[in-house]
């Protein structure tokens, strides 16, 4: 399987940093698989997101939710 091109946002200034971090993990979730920031020139910087696929069996039911849908216990049937 080949692999996703990393999202490469330049020319961020470093106190807008953490809001980009934090808008990146909440989009891409536990898809996250690695965040690179490197100093572009005095305090702006290059920041690249990289993500992975994850199994259909944990990725969650709901988009963008934190955690897998709760599996009903008991029956099968909910009627």
């Amino acid at each position: 399987m080949p692999r996703r091109a990393a999202v490469v946002i330049p020319d961020v200034p470093l106190f807008l940093i953490p809001h980009i971090i934090q808008n990146g993990i909440r989009i891409h979730g536990e898809e996250v698989e690695r965040i690179t920031i490197k100093k572009t020139y005095m305090h702006v910087y290059s920041l690249s997101i990289r993500t992975r696929s994850v199994k259909r069996e944990l990725r969650p039911a709901i988009p963008h939710a934190k955690y897998p849908a709760p599996r009903s216990k008991g029956r099968r049937d909910p009627a």
